[in-house]
């Protein structure tokens, strides 16, 4: 028995959508925990022998479900999201995800899937860390920024001085009294 079929990963659930090529049945439903344990126990039923192909969407998600796949000897394809939509036409109706994960199931079984490749584990590592750096610098200068604005609100000054240890002109700051010294400056040629 061989099962070809598609995936829609969810936050919440999976969508499967799947033929079994020896018999021709189709069989379509919701994994509602989408979680790794919930998806283990799925294919430990549908697919025990590992002989089965899923194309998964390349878009939230999809490496624990291409790893659990993997894990049980299942190919696991990895379709690029955009290319899919193209794929899928012009809209006539709403999109829901049986539709999405028989879309997979079809492209899949006609050959005409738009595939991405997977990179091995050690580059989705190095890009999920990445990303991660990057997210918390985003996060670390939103919050900055509304701390200015709130203070600014209040009426105080700009406190990247007081963030800094060091001034512009790399000489070190005191502060006095919780606020940054007032520097004078000459009065020169206006340009």
């Amino acid at each position: 028995m061989t099962i070809v079929g598609g995936f829609d990963v969810h936050r919440k659930q999976i969508t499967f959508d799947y033929v079994d090529t020896g018999t021709g049945e189709v069989r379509s439903g919701q994994i509602c925990a989408a979680t790794r344990k919930a998806l283990r126990a799925w294919l430990g039923e549908h697919c025990p022998g590992g002989d089965a192909e899923f194309a998964v969407e390349g878009c939230t998600g999809w490496r624990y479900v291409a790893e659990e796949l993997a894990a049980v000897g299942a190919r696991v394809h990895l379709a690029d999201p955009a290319e899919t939509a193209a794929a899928r036409g012009p809209k006539k109706r709403a999109k829901t995800d049986r539709a999405d994960a028989r879309l997979l199931r079809t492209l899949l079984w006609e050959g005409r899937l738009p595939e991405s490749v997977i990179p091995p584990a050690q580059v989705l590592e190095v890009r999920t860390l990445g990303r991660l750096y990057c997210a918390l610098m985003d996060e670390r200068r939103a919050w900055q920024q509304r701390i200015q604005a709130q203070l600014f609100h209040q009426g105080c000054p700009p406190i990247t001085a007081l963030l800094s240890p060091t001034g512009r002109d790399g000489g070190q700051r005191r502060i006095v009294g919780g606020r940054a010294p007032v520097r004078r400056h000459r009065a020169g040629p206006h340009r």
